[in-house]
């Protein structure tokens, strides 16, 4: 698997030579190693690519990610080819037990409303309430002790007047920016190891086909809100584009061990699918430190 990240912000052709991509733009050429690439992400409809580049980024697992008038990521390209045990993954994934689904949310939401007093406290911001709404999240989060934490987190991160549905806002285009990058590298981890992205833990509507990459996604978030917090002067340009994406090569701990957020991604995927697998009644160990 590659490592690098290519974006595309500007008119481009996009094509496959000799093991390269080349990307042909009105004054300058450059080609870079099909085995590098991990993402390609065109960032404007302004660029194309032929189809025997997109045959080939396929063939070596790349995910291509296409971008819509405003630069947020619309869809994506997923080849056929899948796990070898596919078929009996997803035979037990829609056997996965109630209890075990609501554990796992449980865990899941700790972490993240964790992450969330963490990122406040990064920036000396008022975390006061956090600790409590951590010791009251139930199983399956069923008094949704994440929304409670959202309502006091977002105002205190990004000013008192920040409505997080407000669509014209510089800092939501950032955020749905690299939340939607964040949902793509977990959507490949699930497809990758034989699962449906369809089947969540928590998330269940019928118009997500995202739906256990929305719920799996959900610790990171705050490493895009740092990012954002980091930049919130001017909009989604190049630059902040950038720095997004390359929240994919953050260091966190995983369960007490360094990994890049691609490998805890990977990590979290492997650790969740065996516990909603296991017959057993094992404990589901969690903890993400960003």
């Amino acid at each position: 698997m590659g490592f690098r990240t290519v974006i595309i912000t500007k008119h481009c052709k996009v094509s496959y030579k000799a093991g390269h991509i080349v990307f042909q733009t009105d004054n300058d050429m450059q080609m870079v190693p099909l085995s590098d690439i991990n993402i390609l992400l065109l960032g404007t409809p302004q660029a194309v690519i032929t189809g025997h580049a997109v045959m080939k980024l396929i063939e070596n697992g790349v995910k291509l990610i296409f971008s819509d008038q405003k630069g947020i990521p619309l869809g994506e390209i997923n080849g056929y080819g899948g796990h070898n045990q596919r078929n009996s993954h997803i035979k037990q994934q829609f056997e996965w037990s109630e209890d075990k689904r609501y554990v796992l949310w449980q865990k899941i939401i700790t972490n993240k409303i964790l992450l969330q007093k963490n990122c406040l406290e990064n920036f000396e911001l008022n975390t006061n309430g956090f600790d409590q709404l951590i010791l009251d999240i139930e199983k399956g989060d069923n008094s949704n002790r994440e929304a409670v934490a959202a309502r006091m987190y977002f105002p205190r991160l990004f000013g008192q007047k920040f409505n997080r549905k407000d669509e014209n806002n510089d800092i939501n285009a950032k955020l749905n920016f690299g939340y939607q990058i964040l949902l793509s590298a977990m959507a490949r981890e699930i497809h990758a190891s034989g699962y449906l992205t369809e089947l969540g833990i928590h998330h269940d509507s019928l118009n997500n086909e995202w739906n256990l990459a929305s719920d799996l996604m959900e610790p990171f978030r705050p490493l895009v809100d740092r990012t954002v917090k980091n930049n919130m002067v001017g909009g989604l340009d190049r630059d902040i584009k950038i720095q997004l994406v390359d929240c994919l090569n953050d260091e966190i701990l995983f369960n007490g061990h360094q990994s890049i957020v691609t490998n805890a991604m990977h990590e979290l995927v492997r650790i969740a699918t065996q516990y909603l697998c296991s017959q057993h009644a094992e404990e589901l160990k969690l903890e993400i430190d960003l």
